[in-house]
């Protein structure tokens, strides 16, 4: 069975799940939902970055529209679709756009709509939205489950600048090669803390309305599994897992991208740490036998203290290639952070970085910028409705 049947196949059992009976106890309802962050940045780095602002205002929206139903035979159905804030373009390539976490030039108006179908036989997912394995191991990684300020993954790039001399690495990857792409998953009832989700996404595009995946140039025939196990004893919590993605990547005589990682957290009292290790391989356009990786190893720390949490969390990514030039760069980048509740659903956040940005090249070309370091603070309030 090709991959076209299968999913044609799970996509209509889920659906004739949830159309026996098809009738719903009350009626499909809507809410509101969403947050807005509004934040303020300062940055101090090297000379070499002063592209870079030393202030920067922006912020974070997004508006959720939750649609609701319950069948007479328990099903439940919802809906969720996210408008983006901050999406204007007023004519400047750099101007309002906001693809994640304000900023950016593709101007995603929707990030994502997507159903859920959920019982007591699991929840099938499907529309555009975040990837099975994606949605199960986030919280396991170290710099997510530990970092209580502002998002490191989606901000990094925003207050630092990486030399052209450096590539390959990044802070915290999510596993997600589909980004939003219309996909499909499922995700088993708990066992007993014990979880399994797994997706298949045609390619990486969000409405590709039946054309292939060779039509578009895109990778394709992604798919991803995640796997999570949350226990406790006595005063003591904790949650470990790992996941896995692949896609088939559209150059010629290019192999699979693929993406692991494996994680988790432990919670005594107070106090939370958390690691974990990720690694990412892909076939660079450049030339199908130019392989680059990137390994990312996360530590993290975090206390709550009534109103208040703090948290400090590592990373070090390095990428490893067959392109010397790429090989051996590294990022490495400390987050201390503060968040005090100010009232149900409002905080307020503060956030401390320090980067280290290196050229792992040991003869790089002369007059060259082959690292910056520095620092950078940013506080918001954020509301969640």
């Amino acid at each position: 069975m090709n991959n076209t049947l299968k999913l044609t196949a799970v996509s209509s059992a889920a659906l004739m799940i949830a159309a026996a009976p098809a009738m719903a106890q009350g009626g499909p309802t809507l809410k509101l939902g969403g947050f807005y962050d509004q934040k303020m940045s300062v940055q101090s780095q090297d000379s070499a970055a002063a592209v870079q602002s030393d202030v920067d205002v922006r912020n974070d929206v997004e508006i959720y529209f939750l649609g609701a139903a319950t069948l007479d035979n328990g099903i439940k159905i919802g809906t969720k679709v996210e408008l983006e804030g901050g999406t204007n373009d007023e004519g400047q390539a750099n101007g309002g756009g906001n693809t994640v976490n304000g900023g950016g030039t593709a101007f995603d108006q929707i990030d994502e709509a997507f159903m859920t179908i959920s019982g007591s036989f699991g929840s099938v997912k499907v529309g555009m939205s975040d990837t099975a394995a994606k949605s199960m191991t986030t919280g396991l990684q170290a710099v997510w489950a530990s970092n209580v300020g502002e998002n490191a993954t989606f901000n990094f790039g925003k207050l630092f600048v990486t030399p052209g001399t450096v590539s390959g690495v990044g802070v915290a990857s999510q596993m997600d090669f589909n980004n939003d792409g219309e996909q499909i998953s499922y995700t088993t009832p708990s066992f007993n803390g014990l979880q399994v989700s797994v997706g298949y996404a045609q390619n990486t595009f969000e409405t590709f309305d039946g054309l292939t995946t060779a039509a578009l140039g895109l990778d394709g025939d992604i798919f991803d599994i995640g796997v999570r196990y949350t226990g406790k004893f006595d005063d003591m919590s904790f949650k470990i897992g790992g996941g896995y993605a692949r896609a088939n990547d559209q150059t010629v005589g290019a192999e699979n991208d693929e993406m692991w990682m494996a994680g988790g957290s432990v919670r005594v009292g107070a106090f939370q740490v958390a690691a974990s290790y990720s690694k990412l391989l892909e076939t660079k356009i450049a030339g199908a036998t130019d392989v680059t990786g990137r390994d990312n190893i996360e530590l993290g720390l975090r206390a709550f203290m009534g109103p208040n949490q703090y948290s400090i969390a590592y990373t070090h990514s390095e990428a490893s290639s067959t392109v010397s030039t790429v090989d051996g760069d590294n990022l490495s980048l400390v987050v201390l952070a503060m968040r005090r509740s100010l009232g149900k659903g409002v905080d307020w956040h503060n956030t401390l970085y320090y980067a280290d940005l290196e050229d792992g090249d040991s003869a790089p070309a002369a007059g060259a910028w082959t690292s910056n370091n520095g620092f950078a603070f940013t506080t918001g309030i954020a509301l969640k409705f």
